[in-house]
């Protein structure tokens, strides 16, 4: 079993992600896999060369999209050295910083829970990108071996159970670099997908305060409203709001950069896409940025959007929109926004609480203008594998610049949709729009 289209490579590199007891002063870096969460505290003071280049790959966004290419149970769990490249749907390398001089002392042994950089046999200073975690005490295997693997850092103690549970799945031989490639899920076709990876989805050091995810809006403006993702200390907003004559009309900042309690960014607008009932051409799509926003959070759930659109100013008070406070919620949160590699530039924005989703669809006309549906009350099936519900568009709602009237919206029902959860990261949606049945294929968007 390969990827499609997979080249062998066969690389020998080894690394660490973990550590001894956390330093005053300690950096923290948080994996968010498809498995959990896995919190990792670094020896800044003790490894500083080994932590400086480890941060410099995650803070520029290197390992996010990566998955663990290699689990050898009892021993380590191993990334770092590859990410799942959507368009092409392969493995690539990890760009290389370069080597780096290695740091290991007899002092930062390798045992449970602690984390190392991967170096090429025979060379103690050819670190680079990868890492590995000790499963087991390892310090007489790998302490005096190749002048020693350098610990630089540590998982906390909950953290290790996620650990446990990908050196849990099962292993295949892919062949190259994945002889030992663990599967998040099983194999149902020819090749190995993502949805079959342990992704590593982002790798960032966690910003202060709470995690802005989630859907937002104003309860005394019923009828719009802005979809946040937070990954690290970037927020991706999508605004679905209405144009001067009313019509539906939807923004993005898709590089909001948080800093404190706040973020700003540039608010684009796309033409020139398809209507999600004809095959998608949007060869000819035009981004345009038509201002800047600010969003001010005053706690977890309230804050402002300031923004300047077309050179008009404005600012607008804003909240997480509760839409269901009971329920059975399943295994998965499929909160996130949604995409597909190979119709870039349409996408669905899916908050979930309890047993339902609220599903903000960003799509076009048949003249390529963007226009919004939502399906507001997508219920979860008892499997917690898909959701379905109505479909509606809203007219008549006023734009973010001018005072809001809304008391004369027109909210129409235009047919249904459907989302069948085929992985924890890969979904087929069914969806009739206007009598026209379609389907189509989407996968979480990783910025």
């Amino acid at each position: 079993m390969t990827f499609a289209r997979l080249f062998a490579r066969a690389v020998l590199l080894v690394v660490s992600f973990i550590g001894f007891t956390q330093t005053a002063n300690a950096t923290n870096v948080r994996l968010t896999t498809t498995l959990g969460v896995i919190e990792v505290e670094l020896y800044d003071a003790a490894a500083p060369r080994t932590v400086a280049n480890f941060l410099a790959y995650v803070n520029s966004g290197a390992y996010n999209n990566t998955f663990i290419h290699r689990s050898v149970p009892g021993f380590v769990i191993q990334g770092g050295g590859y990410r799942y490249d959507e368009p092409s749907q392969q493995p690539v390398p990890v760009a290389s910083r370069g080597p780096i001089q290695n740091e290991f002392s007899p002092t930062r042994s390798n045992v449970r829970g602690t984390i190392a950089m991967a170096k090429v046999d025979g060379n103690p200073n050819s670190a680079t990108s990868e890492w590995f975690i000790n499963l087991a005490n390892n310090a007489s295997i790998l302490d005096g071996q190749n002048g020693g693997f350098t610990v630089f850092g540590k998982v906390t103690d909950a953290s290790m159970a996620v650990v446990d549970a990908i050196a849990a799945r099962p292993i295949i031989n892919a062949s190259g670099a994945f002889s030992e490639l663990p599967l998040a899920t099983p194999i149902t076709g020819q090749f190995i997908t993502r949805g079959n990876l342990v992704m590593v989805e982002t790798a960032a050091t966690p910003t202060a305060g709470p995690d802005y995810t989630g859907l937002w809006w104003n309860p005394s403006e019923s009828g719009w409203g802005v979809s946040l993702r937070q990954r690290g200390n970037i927020i991706f907003a999508a605004m679905y709001t209405y144009d001067a004559q009313g019509q539906p009309q939807w923004y993005v900042m898709s590089n909001c950069t948080v800093t404190g309690s706040q973020c700003t960014g540039d608010i684009y607008r796309v033409t020139g896409g398809s209507a999600p009932t004809v095959p998608w051409a949007g060869a000819n799509r035009t981004v345009s940025t038509v201002g800047t926003g600010t969003f001010v959070f005053t706690d977890a759930n309230n804050g402002v959007f300031s923004f300047n659109i077309n050179n008009a100013p404005g600012a607008k008070i804003i909240s997480r929109q509760i839409f269901a406070t009971s329920g059975t919620a399943p295994a998965n949160n499929y909160t996130d926004l949604w995409y597909n590699p190979n119709e870039s530039g349409w996408g669905l924005a899916l908050t979930q609480q309890f047993g339902i989703i609220f599903a903000a669809w960003f799509t076009y006309d048949a003249a390529g203008q963007p226009i919004w549906y939502v399906a507001s009350n997508c219920s979860i099936n008892a499997a917690g594998t898909g959701c379905f519900g109505d479909l509606f568009r809203v007219v008549a709602g006023s734009p973010l610049t001018a005072t809001w009237a809304g008391q004369n919206r027109v909210v129409t029902r235009v047919g249904d949709l459907g989302i069948t959860f085929n992985t924890f990261d890969t979904a087929t949606l069914n969806y009739t729009v206007s009598g026209v049945q379609t389907t189509r294929t989407v996968v979480r968007q990783v910025f």
